[in-house]
């Protein structure tokens, strides 16, 4: 249902942020190139990320889910990405200090379709199995096939 939402251009496993803002500014550039957002998305996730946090705990992986609203989306898509270092974010609900080195990032359209993609991937995330290969792959076309038949 959602797997046509994971695109190999967009897996990159080996990106060297510094910190939150420039790991976004990667990404947001790197979609934006691609054709995948409008102008405004790189403030849109910086913004979205700051009111409603994103990082999600998991029992060995912290991962973050930061999207920006709709209006910056021109195509679905899901950003599959690992940083070379971790990354402090904050946890979803609680507010807590993480360090994610996974990210995946959302550009969902359609509102309404929001909720059934972040009970699939927290489906996901909690499963041990999935979690230990993801932790294993370092190849970005394992990455995608990954995600791809599993979400």
């Amino acid at each position: 249902m959602y797997n046509n939402m994971v695109i190999p251009d967009l897996v990159n496993i080996h990106l060297d942020g510094k910190n939150q803002k420039e790991l976004f500014q990667n990404v947001g550039e790197d979609l934006y190139r691609k054709n995948y957002v409008t102008e405004g998305y790189l403030e849109g996730i910086i913004d979205r990320e700051a009111k409603y946090p994103t990082g999600l705990a998991t029992q060995s992986l912290n991962i973050a889910l930061p999207h920006s609203d709709p209006e910056y989306i021109k195509e679905p898509f899901i950003y599959i990405a690992r940083n070379n270092r971790p990354i402090q974010m904050l946890q979803m609900g609680d507010n807590t200090e993480l360090e994610c080195n996974y990210f995946f990032f959302l550009g969902i359209k359609e509102p309404n379709k929001q909720v059934g993609l972040l009970s699939k991937l927290m489906e996901l995330f909690m499963n041990e199995n999935f979690i230990k290969s993801l932790k294993s792959i370092d190849d970005e076309k394992d990455m995608y096939e990954l995600i791809k038949t599993n979400i």
